[in-house]
């Protein structure tokens, strides 16, 4: 049944891209999301580029949550639209209907993922794990396919992104996500540190650890006592908890201790003094902000055993790794974060452009690509 549906659907929205494809394709830009209904800072920094270097083309976010398959068939109909009208396309995430129409797209689809750095494995090299899709569903879903550039933080990872999205690894080129020009720019940082100690005053006076935790599929079972125990760790007299959840997650600290900003267009991160985190990309993140990373890998003896990873968390990455909270804080206080090594570690998976932004350097891919350059 299942499989009779997603060929029915792919009927549809080949005969629904065929009719859009009688349009004018326009000089545009689309841009599809699938991890929030607000516009992803990278797709708002594109669009910002391209409204300044080229005016005579506009970029066209389209940002939706797939809440139920009955509320997105519209979404994905606009989606059609807009892919059979623009020269490129380009995604922060797994797309539906790019990945069913595959080879019937004309344009060139330029997938960026969401994520920097790359950690642990997805797609194609999490199949059949508790924490990724099982095999079964990716045939049938064509997941990935369609793609005829990949964009990675660094060439480091060029083969392992390229396992995990099942592309040939000539496809892939490094180009850091645009977010990373906003991490280093001592304007925003500042206006952004402002902008957290204004919607929390009761930051004034502390050191602010910041919790980003990495997104899972299911609770763990000690996830309640871990949260206890990191809470209990921590002298609030002194420190104070922003609790940044995954996009996507829907962990919920219920305790007044932990705060936590609403407003997504307020970043915690810098703000904090020390970031506390687990098996998350964020921690790269942190590292250009030149933030000390904790790793509080409290379930890792269960996590380890659902995801594979593309790095040695406890080998590679210069950072305290332990699942006792007390002794991430014993860390914080003794101050003994190793700078120089965290930073050299972020340079291997982040590279930067040498001669300009790391939004320009995308976007000049993406106009090649849209105007037939490559």
């Amino acid at each position: 049944m299942k499989s009779l549906a997603v060929r029915i659907a792919t009927a549809l929205l080949a005969a629904w891209y065929a009719l859009c494809r009688l349009l004018p394709v326009r000089d545009q830009i689309v841009c599809i999301s699938r991890q929030s209904d607000q516009e992803p800072v990278d797709f708002r920094m594109i669009r910002a580029y391209f409204q300044r270097e080229w005016p005579g083309w506009r970029v066209v976010v389209l940002a939706n949550t797939l809440k139920s398959p009955l509320s997105y068939l519209p979404v994905m109909m606009r989606q059609v639209f807009y892919i059979a009208t623009s020269p490129a396309v380009v995604l922060d995430s797994y797309c539906i209907v790019v990945s069913l129409l595959g080879e019937r797209i004309k344009a060139p689809v330029v997938q960026i993922w969401h994520a920097l750095g790359n950690m642990k494995k997805f797609g194609y090299t999490a199949l059949d794990t508790e924490e990724g899709h099982s095999a079964e569903t990716a045939a049938l879903m064509h997941m990935h396919e369609g793609y005829d550039a990949v964009a990675v933080s660094s060439l480091t990872f060029a083969e392992d992104l390229a396992a995990g999205f099942n592309v040939e690894p000539s496809i892939v080129f490094e180009a850091p996500l645009p977010r990373v020009d906003l991490l280093l720019d001592k304007g925003n940082r500042a206006a952004q540190r402002a902008a957290v100690e204004q919607a929390c005053p009761s930051l004034m006076g502390k050191k602010v650890i910041v919790y980003c935790p990495t997104f899972r599929k299911a609770e763990p079972a000690n996830e309640k006592e871990a949260m206890a125990a990191l809470l209990n760790a921590i002298d609030f007299s002194r420190y104070a908890l922003v609790y940044k959840p995954h996009p996507v997650s829907t962990q919920v600290i219920d305790d007044p201790r932990a705060i936590r900003i609403e407003d997504p267009a307020i970043d915690p991160l810098y703000r904090a003094d020390y970031v506390i985190s687990d098996y998350s990309t964020v921690m790269y993140e942190a590292g250009l902000l030149g933030i000390p990373v904790f790793l509080y890998a409290y379930d890792w003896d269960d996590y380890h055993g659902k995801r594979a990873f593309n790095i040695d968390l406890e080998r590679d990455v210069p950072a305290l790794f332990t699942a006792d909270a007390r002794e991430i804080m014993a860390a914080i206080e003794e101050g003994g974060f190793d700078h120089g090594a965290f930073d050299a570690f972020v340079a291997r998976n982040i590279a930067l452009p040498e001669n300009e932004t790391c939004t320009a350097h995308l976007c000049r891919r993406i106009m090649d690509l849209a105007s037939g350059r490559e």
